[in-house]
């Protein structure tokens, strides 16, 4: 999302705060408008500006040069407005947990045991938590105000080619009080330990943690009396009797209001009405009090519990329906959001003119009645003429929350109460939420007979709604909107349609539904590299660019980088674990309590290895669950998560992944974890997937005497595009597999049948696979491999070597070394195991051992044979598994990932099959390509395989795969009629698949 947008739409989550974020579309638009001044210039709209020696400036860098102190100013009164806010709330935050923990302290300094059940007790837990979450407010306050700053200074250096933005941010941003985080962290420790002594103590433990301040037991009544217990029996019991008793008693006592008020205020919720009677009788009893933290009154408390008849005695004792909390809601929000509607109607009877108040997070009755999906509350509310419309641009739009929300059935009564359809601060109309939100589809529908567009652009990125259905996956709407009349021929910023997004996240079901309506592609179009001067080329001595303080740019030009890059990082002799946060069912972190932790972050770090620590923030981002290490030893090693609060160093769980997981048989795995709070109760749980790829088990080849392969990419575009390699010509796939023995063979199905059973490969030894391959083919073992050697054409050893059951070494061995050889290594995914009995495979790790064993000792034979002699050979697989092992052992011969889609994944109505296909090509689990993608940068594989299909329907594909820097081959699949391929669609990728099971690299970029 765009900064602005971005912005634009947090300002609206904590509205409070909204007016006193930095102003960064206005110092945007001030930018563009100095600019724009030599434009001006030249139109006469304005006087000209001119230097000091009367140089007319018609150049824009030149004009932002002479308004820069314009710019600055802004900027700095900008730094001022933020921090003068921030250090108004730092100082009520402070004041609020000084309350807080003195509260906490008394209640701790009682003796009886209906202290650790009392009323008292549930409200100080609840305004730690929400402590906690104004806390997290202010905390995103100053995230988002400096990237504001950051990003805005960024966008000055552009636009007037200078460099003030690193020396502007330490000199004059990060010096600010705002950006200290220190004491935010201090607050956030505070907090956190005082809430777990209070849970701690609640529950009979005794905890202190060391505090240098914030205590204030003797300012506080701490004295608790007999005749105090005697009163919470009797309320709690519903003795009337006693009751009455106790209230006389206590009424003669110095704080005797202040006892039975709060015992009152208290009881609420849960006391027999009988009770609540007797007290509200008694003349020491206020009916209008509030509660010193939360600052609820009865009403509040009668209203969030549905206790009508509480509500009705209260407001005939004149108790103030508009009296709002520390939370600026009224009686009326809470009975909105719990459906109580007949406190609703008797609410308003009193006083209507607060049907549409707002608390602090400009939330009406209304807006909390969606959020808690109660749809007679919105009834009660509309028919009272609750607005549902926005006032301003800073309110919530109640027909786009109910969109968002799925929520049908609010959604339609709001449209026939006159709800307008209108984009909220995200850019985003109803239909694009509609439309993104799965089991709501007949809501596109009515939302269409009221009027709104089905093809509406939204303002974040020009996507229609058929665009945000195709990029989530939902087949339901995407129908709808097909019946509908939506059109399939609108891009979106990127020049993209919808069909684009349902390829690249791997939605296939939805592809073929548009594939079949004709769908059309978006093209991504890509610049070709372009050679930029550097700086020190186009600036003059005389004309050097100056920064904020007046200091010369000394920058030199960006260095040339080197035209090829060979090889790529591997293991020389550490292991690679790889974590990969993820649950099928719920979050990868999870919390059994929800919404206890509203900021938090998670830190890995291991103990017994010297790794760096990674901190990462919660909820973790797509690219932020993949963590790797590197490591000496998996004897003892062990990793540490900890989570923490996000500014924080008080720790709020933790747990241990110990080394008996990482040691096991298997070199992959899924492990559960869970989390513990500092007092060792269990509050949640951490998952994840782990990977274990060890060094090479043989001797790997030298670099020295065996040249790993090249690649060069663009040197002087942002967007490193492979514009050369050393992989070129003609390459005959085999497919290889790995027998019982370790032993590398060709074969390229899983099983063999043999006498009418399905024998896998992977169960046979080299010499039980020699027999049967001669049972089969009723030909010996000799011949077989004589006949191999006696090709035509590629073609031709293609076919013989599918029935030659050669091994992989007697094949290396027998063909020439310029025959240059994709080796694709078949390895079943977790389905296929099970599917097809397929057990008796290896674990990753060994696997590819044997194979890489073979090759490395037919490039050391050729070696021998012939010093400058070697053999092109190039790995492919669909397991991912294999691609990172395959990759990360060796450094010599580069990896392709194959997105594992079939034709089947990808036939449709106006599609067929050819015939049937082998198991070569299917993968019970094909990737989407977004997912291809960060699989291969993630682990630095040279490209991906696709199928042909896929890059045919959808050819802006392409683009995208090959602007992250990779090669990329399109691989037509096996059919009784293959057909070639276009030469325009030749060219576009890097190397083709132009017969079955030959490929070709494209010749017309530099080898």
């Amino acid at each position: 999302m765009k900064f602005g947008k971005h912005l634009q739409k947090r300002q609206l989550d904590i509205p409070e705060y909204a007016a006193s974020f930095v102003n960064y579309k206005g110092l945007k638009k001030l930018i563009k408008q100095l600019a724009s001044s030599s434009r001006s210039i030249r139109s006469g709209a304005s006087l000209p500006l001119r230097t000091p020696e009367g140089e007319i400036l018609n150049d824009p860098q030149a004009a932002l040069h002479a308004n820069k102190t314009t710019f600055f100013f802004r900027l700095d009164r900008e730094i001022e407005k933020v921090n003068a806010f921030y250090l108004q709330k730092q100082d009520e935050l402070t004041v609020r947990l000084r309350t807080l923990i003195e509260k906490k302290d008394a209640i701790q300094s009682r003796t009886d045991a209906a202290a650790k059940s009392s009323a008292m007790l549930v409200t100080l837990q609840e305004g730690f938590h929400q402590f906690g979450v104004d806390l997290n407010k202010l905390q995103q306050f100053v995230e988002l105000n400096a990237t504001g700053f950051s990003k805005i200074l960024k966008k000055w250096d552009k636009s007037s080619k200078s460099r003030t933005k690193e020396l502007y941010l330490s000199r004059a941003v990060e010096v600010q009080p705002c950006f200290n985080r220190d004491v935010i962290s201090e607050l956030s420790d505070k907090a956190t330990t005082s809430l777990l002594e209070l849970e701690a103590w609640a529950e009979g433990e005794s905890i202190t943690f060391n505090r240098d301040g914030f205590s204030g037991v003797n300012e506080i009544e701490t004295t608790y009396s007999d005749a105090q217990a005697e009163l919470s029996r009797a309320i709690s019991t519903g003795n009337v009797d006693l009751l009455s008793e106790t209230v006389r008693t206590i009424e003669s006592s110095p704080s005797g209001k202040d006892i039975l008020t709060r015992a009152f205020l208290s009881g609420i919720v849960e006391a027999p009405s009988e009770c609540l009677e007797t007290l509200s009788k008694s003349t020491c009893v206020d009916l209008k009090a509030k509660d010193e933290i939360n600052e609820r009154n009865a009403l509040h408390e009668a209203a969030n519990a549905g206790r009508l008849p509480i509500i009705r005695m209260l407001l005939l004792a004149g108790v103030d329906v508009g009296q709002s909390d520390a939370y600026g809601r009224l009686p009326l929000h809470y009975a909105a959001m719990h459906g109580h509607v007949d406190i609703l109607e008797a609410l308003l009877a009193t006083n209507s003119r607060t049907i549409d108040r707002m608390d602090l997070d400009n939330f009406t009755p209304l807006i909390h009645a969606l959020h808690h999906h109660q749809l007679s509350s919105v009834e009660v509310l509309i028919k009272h003429k609750a607005r549902i419309n926005p006032a301003s641009d800073k309110d919530y739009i109640p027909l786009n929350l109910a969109c968002q929300h799925g929520l049908v059935e609010i959604a339609e009564v709001l449209l026939k109460s006159g709800a307008q359809i209108l984009p909220d601060a995200e850019g985003l109309w109803p239909q694009h939420h509609v439309a993104r939100r799965r089991h709501a589809w007949s809501l596109l529908a009515t939302l269409q007979s009221f009027g709104a567009n089905l093809n509406e652009f939204d303002k974040l990125n020009s996507w229609t709604p058929m665009v945000h259905a195709a990029s989530e996956g939902n087949t339901e709407n995407l129908k709808a909107l097909l019946a509908a009349g939506a059109r399939l021929d609108l891009l979106d910023e990127k020049n993209l349609s919808a069909l684009y997004y349902s390829a690249w996240e791997g939605h296939l079901e939805c592809m073929k539904i548009l594939f079949d309506a004709g769908g059309i592609l978006g093209v991504d179009p890509i610049e070709p590299p372009v050679i930029r001067p550097s700086p020190a080329s186009t600036q003059s001595s005389t004309h050097m660019v100056l920064d904020a303080d007046g200091i010369p740019d000394l920058a030199l030009p960006p260095p040339i980088l080197p035209l090829r890059r060979y090889g790529h990082n591997f293991l020389d002799k550490k292991t690679f674990v790889q974590l990969t946060f993820t649950e099928k069912s719920s979050d990868a972190i999870l919390f059994y309590q929800q919404g206890k932790y509203p900021a938090a972050r998670l830190t890995v770090s291991s103990k017994s290895s010297d790794v760096i620590s990674k901190n990462m923030l919660l909820p973790l981002a797509e690219d932020a669950k993949i963590v790797s290490f590197q490591i000496d030893s998996l004897e003892a090693f062990a990793i540490d998560f900890d989570i923490f609060p996000t500014f924080g160093t008080k720790m709020i769980a933790r747990t241990i992944a110990l080394s008996q997981i990482f040691n096991t048989a298997n070199s992959s795995g899924h492990c559960v974890l869970p989390l513990y709070d500092s007092r060792s109760r269990v509050i949640g749980q951490l998952s994840f997937d782990f990977q274990i790829i060890k060094p090479f088990g043989g001797i790997p080849l030298e670099i020295a005497h065996f040249a790993p392969y090249w690649k060069a990419t663009s040197q002087f575009d942002s967007r490193p595009l492979i514009t050369g390699s050393s992989l070129s010509g003609d390459y005959v796939r085999l497919f290889v597999q790995v027998t019982r023995d370790d032993v590398p063979v060709l074969f390229p199905s899983w099983s063999i049948e043999y006498c009418g059973i399905d024998l896998p490969i992977c169960s046979l030894t080299l010499q039980q696979f020699k027999s049967i391959g001669s049972h089969v083919t009723q030909t010996p073992d000799d011949i077989l491999k004589n006949k191999v050697s006696a090709f035509t054409s590629l073609e031709d050893l293609y076919q013989k070597l599918q029935t030659s059951f050669l091994s992989l070494e007697e094949a290396l061995s027998r063909l020439h070394i310029e025959i240059n050889m994709n080796l694709h290594v078949l390895y079943p995914n977790e389905a296929e195991i099970k599917a097809k009995n397929l057990s008796a495979f290896s674990e990753p790790n060994r696997y590819v051992d044997a194979i890489l064993s073979t090759v490395f000792h037919h490039a050391r034979e050729i070696r021998e044979n012939a010093a400058e002699a070697a053999r092109s050979i190039m790995f492919s697989a669909f397991e991912p598994s294999v691609c990172t092992a395959l990759n990360w052992k060796q450094p010599n011969y580069p990896v392709f990932f194959c997105n594992g889609l079939s034709e089947s994944d990808l036939a449709s109505a106006n599609y067929s099959l050819f015939g049937p296909e082998l198991v070569k090509y299917r993968s019970v689990s094909p990737f989407s390509a977004k997912e291809a993608v960060r699989l291969a940068k993630n682990n630095n594989l040279m490209g991906l395989i696709c199928s042909a299909r896929l890059l045919e329907m959808v050819p802006a594909l392409t683009h995208s795969v090959k602007a992250e820097g990779l090669v990329l081959i399109s691989q037509m699949l096996d059919s009784a009629a293959p057909q070639p391929q276009p030469s325009s669609f030749v060219n576009i990728v890097d190397g083709v698949f132009l017969r079955e099971g030959i490929l070709r690299f494209n010749e017309t970029i530099d080898m």
